[in-house]
């Protein structure tokens, strides 16, 4: 357990913030395992925070939920949504407490009735959309961090489509018509994509359904009105290997209040601990990847308490930022559901590590200093000069963390990160989409190296977004031919040498023996030190043809090996930077 003092206050906060009345109802949740994460969702706006498992809240993003041990590496992560209106800022979030409360807002401009806020139809839902014997909803029992969780999942016909949940149409006929061959829950967006586990909830900021001022406590950015914020919020995650250490969040963020928002911005705040308890919290090192809309945590030295020798990176990417309207031809808002002309997509515009002990530089304690934050400034209200360049940044740590230049963060301690996007303005009853992908990776060779693969798996999950979840092959890979070739075949690598990008061409014949067709690509260093995983599907017959992007890959020479049941095969390939 985390037993720093911001924590008990915000704890000793939150249960006097939360005395709900007999007509309220408590937060609501539901635990989500379709990987090697085991994590917990909150109708409140919350995640990664297990309130329920323990007497005392706790750490709840279990990673992996093979080990026998648990294991966490992310605290609590939530969302800020601060906006002027008329001049004056109004402010909502979520992060250890919340100012949400689940429901949502039937007449915009209205303080929602308090039978929303009694309404048990408003919780989370979780389903499955690849496993027909749940149809109908059911429970299952997983395995994470030797502890026993229960998952129940809801119907395809309990999917609260009149919340907002959106749905898949498959028979073409108007409406929702839930059916394994008919229409199915959905991320939205006309996407086709099929997770293996979909969440669903609505939550609204008119705390307990009243117009009161926000509650302002660390981390929480209160002491205004609320937005009048409508948030429908969608958790989804795939088994497939490319998938399996991340999974992902997309925000439906809607004004429900009856007058414009300007100068709005939307942050995503995450307590990020690599490992659990005191000794798991203050080895940690933060760093943000700007090109990438990047943040991230990882262990200051190679040894945790908790996961021992080479622990894993973790860290947040920003798939999809707001967008704002320049009515300039010249811009154009790329999306995975449509192409807007005269749009431009905002990006994340900073980033900011927290740390504790060190003035303006805590999480925010009330809205005017989440603001600063949210706009690249220290809580202070003070520009932050980057010590390198000497010149001020928006962005914290932005060096490069894996290969240690620039400006990293060299001095342990207790981590997280803000990270944001704007401003943009909306209007009444506008909405914005934002989409992130939370991440962890141990694939690397030290803590550092982490960071590496951290960044190479947060693209595989910007590039999956983009092509709609089509397939669990990774991406990068596409059949070259149409022909059945008679005879395995490991080609040379093109270019060779290469700088940053090569690609590597194979052959799988037809294979009859069940379980034959498992390809297997891998990266080797000169020493012959595992150091990417290309490939590890079973893969058609066919011709095929992979990228490797080796930009974190210093020069020299390296080995892939291609292998399957029937084939190995091993060929040389040479960096030249």
């Amino acid at each position: 357990m985390k037993n720093f003092s911001c924590r008990l206050i915000s704890a000793l906060l939150l249960t006097f913030v939360h005395i709900y009345s007999q007509n309220v109802l408590p937060p609501r949740y539901s635990f989500m395992q379709a990987n090697y994460i085991n994590t917990v969702f909150i109708n409140n706006g919350i995640y990664n925070y297990d309130w329920w498992t323990f007497t005392t809240k706790d750490a709840g993003f279990i990673w992996p939920v093979t080990s026998s041990q648990r294991m966490t590496a992310d605290y609590t992560t939530g969302i800020y949504i601060l906006a002027k209106v008329n001049g004056q800022l109004r402010a909502a979030g979520s992060y250890y407490s919340s100012h949400f409360t689940g429901g949502f807002i039937p007449v915009p401009g209205e303080v929602p009735p308090v039978t929303v806020c009694m309404d048990s139809a408003f919780k989370v839902y979780l389903v499955s959309v690849t496993d027909q014997s749940l149809v109908n909803g059911g429970t299952r029992t997983v395995t994470a961090g030797g502890r026993q969780y229960t998952l129940n999942f809801t119907s395809w016909a309990g999917w609260p489509v009149n919340q907002g949940a959106p749905y898949y149409e498959v028979n073409n006929i108007p409406g929702y018509q839930p059916g394994w061959n008919s229409d199915r829950p959905n991320i939205g967006n006309g996407s086709s994509a099929k997770p293996d586990q979909l969440l669903f909830t609505v939550y609204m900021d008119y705390t307990n359904c009243t117009n009161n001022l926000h509650q302002a406590e660390i981390g929480l950015p209160g002491g205004t009105l609320p937005t009048g914020a409508e948030i429908q919020q969608i958790a989804f995650a795939f088994s497939c290997y490319p998938l399996q250490n991340m999974y992902f969040i997309k925000y439906r963020i809607i004004n429900k209040s009856s007058m414009n928002w300007d100068s709005t911005y939307i942050g995503l705040i995450n307590d990020a601990d690599i490992g659990a308890g005191s000794c798991g919290a203050v080895d940690d090192a933060g760093g943000c990847d700007s090109v990438r809309n990047m943040s991230f945590v990882y262990n200051a030295d190679n040894s945790d308490c908790n996961y021992g020798v080479n622990p894993p990176a973790l860290g947040s990417r920003m798939l999809q930022s707001p967008i704002r309207f320049t009515g300039n031809p010249l811009d154009t808002a790329k999306l995975p559901y449509g192409i807007y002309i005269g749009y431009k997509l905002i990006g994340m515009t900073s980033s900011f590590t927290f740390k504790c002990g060190y003035p303006c530089l805590c999480e925010p304690n009330d809205a005017e200093e989440a603001y600063y934050v949210m706009r690249g400034l220290n809580t202070c209200g003070n520009p932050y000069i980057n010590p390198v360049t000497g010149l001020p940044t928006k962005f914290v740590y932005s060096g490069n963390s894996c290969s240690r230049t620039g400006w990293i963060d060299s001095v342990p301690g207790d981590r997280k990160y803000l990270m944001n996007s704007g401003p943009f303005s909306m209007a009444a009853l506008d909405t914005q989409i934002v989409v992130f992908s939370l991440m962890i990776s141990r694939d690397g060779s030290d803590n550092f190296d982490n960071v590496c693969k951290l960044q190479t798996i947060s693209d595989s999950a910007l590039k999956y977004y983009y092509n709609d979840f089509q397939t669990c092959i990774p991406i990068g890979i596409q059949p070259i031919s149409t022909e059945v070739p008679d005879r395995f075949m490991l080609y040379q690598n093109y270019p060779n040498p290469f700088n940053p990008v090569t690609k590597i061409k194979f052959d799988i014949p037809s294979l009859v023996r069940r379980g034959a067709g498992v390809v297997v690509l891998k990266i080797y260093d000169i020493i012959g030190r595992e150091i990417s995983v290309l490939i590890n599907e079973e893969l058609k017959p066919g011709t095929y043809e992979v990228e490797w992007p080796a930009e974190n890959y210093p020069s020299g020479v390296y080995f892939y090996k291609l292998q399957t049941n029937n084939f190995t095969d091993t060929k040389k390939m040479v960096i030249i930077k």
